[in-house]
């Protein structure tokens, strides 16, 4: 029977597969079962898969229990014509939350309102700016663009269009997803000044570094919110601090960032108009219950040469 390695931080009570099972340490050193033909990728760091993978002559399948694969695909050495799928539906609905809730927050200036109570202040005038329409405080008939309309793309819009949005996406081609507009890429900089939020759920690809860049921060509008809940790579964080300081946009909400954890010393932290949360977007209670079921159905596929579910094409890097 063939093998496949599965890390010990992949806490999940293991389902029946058709494979022999062998756990590896998450923090290495990987010592057995280097001659798997499958691979689990979770929690995972780059120093301890690069060398594994370069080590595995028979490896055919790589699954892992992320949505981004990057750290799959930035590995020196992989196999030639292997398999690879990823955990994006294990991630849609909480990260799709997580997008909502970052905008909703932004849109309510919540973070302000936090503040203020830190302060036992009462805004009185905070109504009344409400009603003078110069800022963006609420989601009703206001144009939302995501960035990426895979599975969590289309998640956070169907979401969005309950609060009364306009949703409308961006991918790398264009047409009507599950009913929603989609722009190509190629026209992102075209649509970006019609927009009064822009959220990325990007992966990580070269195509998609830096893609928030200096000169598309600058064509959103002065009340618009940025938000990235995808990858930190694909943001130019000196820009936005010096968009949202000069007050030429609203504001921003960060997930995720260039480095993580986000250094004591960055001047994000201190910066006005902008949410930070940990990168915490995907998971939720349920997510190891959920991937159990993705890891023996992707098992049983691998063996019987049918397709994988969210298979990844490593070229594209999605």
């Amino acid at each position: 029977m063939p093998k496949i390695l599965i890390p010990d931080s992949f806490i999940a009570t293991i389902p029946p597969l058709p494979f022999d099972v062998v756990r590896f340490p998450a923090r290495g050193p990987v010592t057995d079962g280097l001659d798997a033909e499958a691979l689990v990728v979770w929690r995972t760091s780059a120093a301890v898969l690069h060398p594994l993978i370069a080590q595995m002559p028979k490896l055919r399948w790589i699954q892992t229990m992320t949505a981004g694969v990057d750290t799959v695909l930035s590995a020196p050495q992989l196999p030639k014509d292997f398999l690879l799928s990823n955990g994006s539906n294990l991630h849609s609905a909480p990260t799709a939350e997580l997008g909502v809730t970052l905008l909703l927050s932004a849109v309510r200036q919540m973070h302000r309102w936090r503040d203020l109570q830190h302060e036992h202040t009462w805004d009185k005038a905070a109504y009344n700016i409400q009603l003078e329409g110069k800022a963006l405080n609420t989601l009703e008939n206001s144009r939302v663009l995501i960035l990426g309309m895979g599975t969590i793309g289309l998640e956070m819009a169907r979401r969005l269009e309950t609060f009364g949005a306009i949703v409308e996406g961006v991918a790398g081609s264009a047409g009507v997803r599950e009913g929603f507009t989609t722009h190509a890429v190629k026209d992102l900089l075209k649509v970006v000044p019609t927009a009064d939020a822009i959220i990325s759920v990007l992966p990580e690809t070269p195509e998609t570094q830096g893609i928030l860049s200096r000169e598309l921060i600058s064509k959103m509008q002065p009340h618009a919110w940025l938000i990235n809940i995808g990858r930190g790579s694909a943001l130019d964080e000196a820009a936005l601090l010096e968009a949202i300081n000069a007050n030429r946009i609203a504001g921003a909400a960060l997930d995720v960032t260039m480095q993580e954890p986000l250094p004591k010393e960055s001047p994000l932290w201190d910066c006005k108009n902008l949410i930070i949360s940990p990168h915490v977007a995907g998971g939720g209670q349920r997510f190891y219950a959920k991937a159990a079921k993705l890891l023996q159905q992707n098992a049983e596929a691998f063996i019987a040469c049918k397709p994988l579910a969210n298979p990844i094409d490593p070229k594209k890097g999605y």
